[in-house]
């Protein structure tokens, strides 16, 4: 960052010995700790003084220059050359202050800076191009041009010190401040175009012209920012009524030749009725679909033209056998996401119905976790059954199936169900009918009661996101979300960011307690270990830790240098500690095998957010930021996650401890911990 370092001192002139005394003690106090530690670095370096009396103010004796270590010496010669080219207030009135600006900058300077420790010359016409245009890089209205007007006039009862400016065919209008700080210019005439140019410290100033800030040091541009175009993701709007009118359906297969599953069953229920459809004896998967699609049409209820159908594992189960049955009955949209059907869209063109849509959803999308789990956890009055999925005649009748034919059942719980059958005939059709209804009531109970929960609580139906994180979305932009704070990124800014994150890093173990060595003949000595558990560490983290907000402001340079606490995501060139046992950076490479993600030493440019650069920092990782997106800082996710964590401690949950049935946890806990959590 821009740095100052300032000496005062008891009204003594200017001279040459004074001069050549504090360049020296800066060089000692401040450059010889800046090189302590080993690594090879130079100074972007201006000294100024100032004088005791007021109306003199400050004077800058050269300009910006590169210098090294051991270039004391040429620094010490060129400012003293400079003063005797100086006019003479600057030896007739004592001063009060000598400051040195500087900036760090990693490796040596180049022989061609240091040539310019011999250039006396002072940079007046140093200018920035903007909009086809050479603007003056100074805060000093006669660095313009020609100053035709020059007097004091009333802006909104304020005295302002207008200028009016010529230079060649061009004029400018530069209204100051009283104190010279704040210059307002505008270039008179067809040209369109003003700026605000503000003093941030002697010799630095940063100028706001169209959506870009430009700082400048010494006539140089150091940094240069620019608010970028996005848009605000919006709040969106509760639901006023609640809607459970949802259907659940449940395909039951068979391994056939080759082991390859075949479905032979497919059930629905509205919440009133149920339709099935069962294979012939050929399998006829043609006709079996068929038959499931006409009768599902018949829940279309009257001026209702989309119905919603969730499959539990409908992604990665019943969707593949479903999609390529639906062509032929309408315009078929799938939505994937990483290679799974998230949901199918079947705009229908069957007569009578060509304006009627059906959407097939993924319920554990929704709820993740095994169909038994979740009726256990929401205690929904029909639990799901067993069935003798290695039977495959789907035409049997006779004695009850032998054990091997059942999975995920306890010899328990098949004895208590060859009882029910001890003097009855079990049939395969019957029986499958009612498991699979069994399986669509259960989860139709489980989303009731969901749609009811997160109802009652958030105002919002689930039938309109297809995911739990679109959800945990829908209900944080209704109700938490503050106005203009996430903004909707893309392009390069999205995919210069997202180079930024690399996943987790993980360290594995080999857990032990052994304190003896493991080869040795001695008896073997133990001590005691101990687990922890965060409690909500990830929600935490989230309510507690600021989160980049705000428009994205781009920038060219390194932001540290002007504001040392900049926030956001940064391109650098990064050099690691020479030695450290456990790297803490990871980058992605690619290698022979492909793109792998590792944690090495050494050096290399890329993403990283200022969070994670300064923690490495505090290892020994050093950074040159080039340019980057700066942001606000917000904690935009504390009142969501504080909410979550009520709702936990306002409904129990299970006791582990507990015999299973005996304590009932409730099953908002459940909801409110996986919404807290995404």
């Amino acid at each position: 960052m821009i740095k100052l370092h300032t000496y005062s001192i008891d009204k003594l002139l200017l001279t040459n010995e004074v001069l050549e005394a504090y360049i020296s003690n800066f060089w000692s106090d401040i450059f010889n700790n800046i090189i302590a530690d080993g690594n090879t670095k130079h100074l972007m370096l201006m000294c100024k003084v100032e004088f005791n009396e007021s109306e003199v103010g400050y004077r800058t004796l050269g300009d910006l220059r590169r210098v090294n270590f051991s270039d004391k010496e040429l620094f010490i010669e060129y400012l003293i050359l400079r003063l005797g080219l100086l006019n003479e207030s600057y030896v007739s009135h004592p001063i009060s202050k000598i400051t040195f600006t500087y900036i760090i900058k990693d490796g040596l300077a180049t022989d061609k800076d240091r040539v310019l420790l011999q250039d006396l010359t002072t940079k007046t016409s140093t200018t920035h191009r903007f909009n086809n245009i050479n603007l003056p890089i100074s805060m000093n209205p006669a660095d313009y041009g020609t100053i035709m007007v020059d007097n004091y006039i009333q802006i909104n009862g304020e005295s302002v010190h207008r200028f009016f400016v010529v230079s060649g065919n061009r004029s400018y209008l530069i209204d100051s401040s009283k104190e010279g700080l704040i210059n307002n210019v505008t270039i008179q005439g067809a040209v369109d175009l003003k700026w605000v140019d503000t003093e941030i410290s002697s010799g630095i100033f940063k100028r706001e012209i169209g959506k870009s800030v430009i700082y400048f040091m010494g006539g140089e541009r150091v940094l240069t920012k620019k608010m970028l175009n996005a848009k605000p993701f919006t709040k969106v709007s509760t639901d006023t009524t609640l809607n459970s009118e949802f259907i659940t359906m449940d395909i039951e297969t068979i391994k056939s030749v080759n082991n390859k599953l075949t479905p032979y069953l497919i059930c629905a229920y509205n919440g009133t009725d149920y339709i099935t459809s069962y294979a012939n004896e050929t399998l006829d998967q043609k006709a079996l679909f068929a038959s499931f699609i006409n009768q599902l049409l018949t829940f279309f209820s009257k001026g209702n033209k989309t119905i919603v159908v969730y499959a539990h594992n409908f992604g990665t189960f019943d969707g593949i056998f479903l999609f390529k049955q639906l062509i032929e009955y309408g315009i078929v949209e799938p939505l994937y996401h990483n290679s799974k059907i998230i949901s199918l869209k079947v705009n229908l063109n069957i007569t009578g119905y060509k304006t009627k849509t059906i959407i097939f959803k993924d319920s554990y999308l929704m709820l993740p976790g095994s169909l038994r789990a979740l009726c256990s956890s929401f205690n929904v009055k029909t639990i799901k059954t067993y069935f003798p999925f290695n039977l495959t005649d789907i035409f049997y009748t006779g004695v009850f199936p032998k054990f091997e034919y059942w999975t995920g059942i306890t010899l328990t719980e098949f004895d208590t169900l060859a009882a029910e059958f001890m003097k009855n005939t079990w049939s395969f059709k019957e029986e499958a009918i009612k498991y699979c209804k069994i399986d669509c009531l259960s989860l139709h109970e489980i989303l009731s009661k969901f749609n009811s929960l997160i109802f009652k609580e958030f105002k919002l139906n689930i039938n309109k996101p297809l995911t739990l994180s679109a959800l945990a979305m829908s209900i944080y932009r209704s109700q938490f979300m503050p106005e203009n704070a996430i903004y909707q990124l893309g392009g390069a800014v999205e995919s210069d960011i997202r180079q930024s994150y690399t996943g987790g890093a993980v360290d594995v173990y080999i857990p032990h307690n052994k304190i003896s060595g493991f080869f040795n003949n001695i008896e073997a000595k133990f001590i005691k270990l101990f687990i922890y558990d965060v409690n909500s560490l990830y929600p935490f983290i989230m309510a507690n830790t600021p989160m980049p907000v705000g428009k994205p402001v781009a920038f060219q340079g390194n932001i540290r240098n002007v504001n040392s606490k900049a926030f956001g995501f940064f391109y650098c060139k990064i050099t690691s500690p020479e030695f450290l046992q456990h790297p803490i950076l990871q980058r992605s490479v690619m290698t022979s095998e492909g793109l792998r993600t590792v944690a090495a030493l050494g050096s290399w440019e890329g993403w990283i957010f200022s969070g994670e650069m300064d923690n490495a920092m505090k290892y020994g990782y050093t950074f040159e930021i080039l340019k980057g997106y700066e942001f606000e800082k917000g904690y935009i996710f504390k009142e969501y996650v504080n909410r979550m964590y009520e709702l936990r401690l306002k409904y129990p949950k299970s006791d582990p401890m507990k015999f299973i049935g005996y304590d009932k946890s409730h099953p908002m806990n459940l909801i409110a911990k996986l919404l807290m959590n995404l």
